[in-house]
């Protein structure tokens, strides 16, 4: 009952906060909108800033499983770099289709969207530079220095992003994306 209870606050105070943003919800919003009393609310979280810092955090979870998953996957280290550039765009394109205030924060760049950001990044940029390590010792890739190109390809993602978002991810972002991977496997790949 307890653990139903949790998520049921958590998956309503998802749906408040995506349409109100973080700040412009109360505990007794979330209490409400629950059918829950807010004594019940404040049993599980002490705070709003508590409620939203959970919430984000099931986000990055579900967020991290999926890089996970890529990593995990027996395929070619190329193609598991170019399944991480989709995913890393499919990811913000998920998070922005379900979340408006979140899309704003985007845009602009917000300190909030950073720190969400932040364990993320990490663990993108360790799934990148293992990849490069892979196709270094299988002799696919030739890469010096694996921490740096890694940073790089995730930096040029990210400044793909505000685009990506603008164009609402059309045609022309994949597109985009398709010219991005050819460029980076032409600059890491051995030449044949």
């Amino acid at each position: 009952m307890r653990d139903t209870t949790r998520h049921t606050i958590l998956t309503v105070a998802r749906t408040i906060f995506a349409h109100r943003g973080a700040d412009n919800t109360t505990m007794d919003d979330v209490a409400k909108a629950s059918g829950l009393g807010r004594r019940t609310i404040y049993t599980y979280f002490k705070t709003r800033e508590e409620l939203y810092l959970e919430v984000i955090n099931r986000e990055i979870d579900v967020i991290l499983k999926q890089l996970n998953r890529v990593a995990g996957m027996k395929i070619s280290p190329e193609k598991k770099i170019a399944r991480f550039m989709v995913n890393h765009m499919k990811t913000i394109e998920n998070l922005i289709r379900k979340d408006r205030i979140l899309r704003m924060e985007f845009l602009k760049r917000s300190e909030k969207v950073e720190n969400f950001r932040k364990v993320i990044d990490v663990h993108e940029k360790e799934c990148f530079v293992t990849t490069l390590q892979e196709g270094t010792q299988l002799g696919i890739f030739l890469v010096d220095d694996y921490e740096n190109t890694a940073a790089l390809a995730l930096t040029t993602l990210k400044g793909l992003e505000q685009q990506f978002i603008l164009d609402n991810f059309g045609k022309s972002c994949r597109e985009t994306l398709e010219l991005l991977q050819k460029i980076f496997f032409r600059g890491i790949k051995v030449p044949t």
